[in-house]
């Protein structure tokens, strides 16, 4: 078996936490080949995809107190680079961190060439394209918070009137980054819409900031449209945004709801690994470009996440709910 991980520079990929270094493994362990490329490495000969890619060995790595795991440096072995059709491997994850830019679609563009038939993608390009992380919750409107989309500064400042404080993040970022909290009397409330939104060039995502997050935001995790379980997030002091899960988390029937009414969507558009964030009641984010959190998760909560996804993968098969 081979497996292709399209991935961002390896030596920028912390390999303690990077889901995508704990879906390597899972694949390493099950026998099969690793490989890696990059999106700029990716190209379509005779109308099939090729990438230039390097067959990977990975240093064995344990888990330790918290969320990270031990792994030596170097933590890979790579071998020569070299041309692989991509029809010739068992399955491709594309796993290449937000923004979804030009060089993004690029490589989404590239992988349509790859025959699914044959190949499993995890995730399917064409639902990349589709389903914006931030906006796919917006053709669910009692599932998320009342939300406005918008690069003026004036329709943030009217949403603000009616909502005590507010959260404004890019279209397309990820991981906090670029995520401000307003007020409604912040000295600093132009400043901080004026470097939010590029001065009106950019739109951003508005939505009330929600009080329940003091009780945790969860991420869902799904495979194939199906919960398989989910971890808690807590915000630090000094900081309301959120990155790494602390503890486990029980599903509650808003959660199953919310997942029930995704999976459709999330299985035509052949988003096979997902991860919902949810605050309260609300579904907040649809993380489908490279779902993280699973490698911290199995490292915290001693899940096996990353080895449930790519054994289900390469076996092709979907993964179901128990009976």
């Amino acid at each position: 078996m081979r497996t292709m991980f399209v991935v961002d520079p390896l030596d920028g990929l912390d390999a303690s936490l990077d889901t995508s270094i704990g879906l390597m493994h899972a694949a390493q362990d099950l026998g099969a080949e690793v490989w890696a490329t990059e999106a700029r490495h990716l190209e379509v000969i005779d109308g099939r995809a090729v990438a230039h890619a390097r067959a990977l060995k990975l240093a064995p790595s344990t888990p330790e107190a918290g969320c990270r795991w031990t792994v030596p440096d170097p933590w890979y072995d790579g071998g020569p680079e070299e041309a692989v059709r991509l029809d010739d491997v068992d399955a491709v994850f594309m796993r290449i961190e937000p923004p979804v830019d030009l060089d993004f679609l690029a490589a989404t563009y590239v992988l349509d060439h790859v025959d699914p038939g044959v190949t499993a993608m995890v995730n399917a390009p064409g639902g990349l394209r589709a389903c914006s992380e931030h906006l796919i919750g917006l053709a669910f409107p009692d599932l998320v918070p009342p939300t406005v989309v918008t690069a003026r500064a004036d329709t943030i400042r009217d949403f603000l009137a009616t909502h005590e404080r507010l959260v404004v993040k890019p279209v397309d970022g990820f991981s906090g980054r670029g995520v401000f909290l307003l007020s409604q009397h912040d000295p600093n409330l132009a400043s901080i819409i004026e470097a939010s939104t590029r001065g009106g060039a950019r739109a951003v995502v508005a939505q009330p900031y929600l009080a329940q997050v003091e009780a945790g935001n969860k991420r869902i995790y799904l495979l194939d449209g199906v919960a398989v379980g989910a971890s808690i997030r807590h915000p630090v002091t000094g900081d309301f945004r959120i990155v790494s899960p602390d503890g486990s988390a029980d599903l509650t029937p808003r959660d199953l709801e919310i997942v029930a009414r995704l999976a459709p969507t999330l299985r035509e558009h052949g988003l096979r690994c997902v991860g919902l964030d949810v605050i309260g009641d609300h579904l907040i984010e649809v993380n489908v470009t490279s779902p993280g959190a699973l490698r911290k998760a199995d490292a915290l909560l001693g899940t096996t996440y990353c080895a449930d996804l790519v054994s289900h993968v390469l076996a092709h098969t979907q993964w179901k709910a128990p009976s």
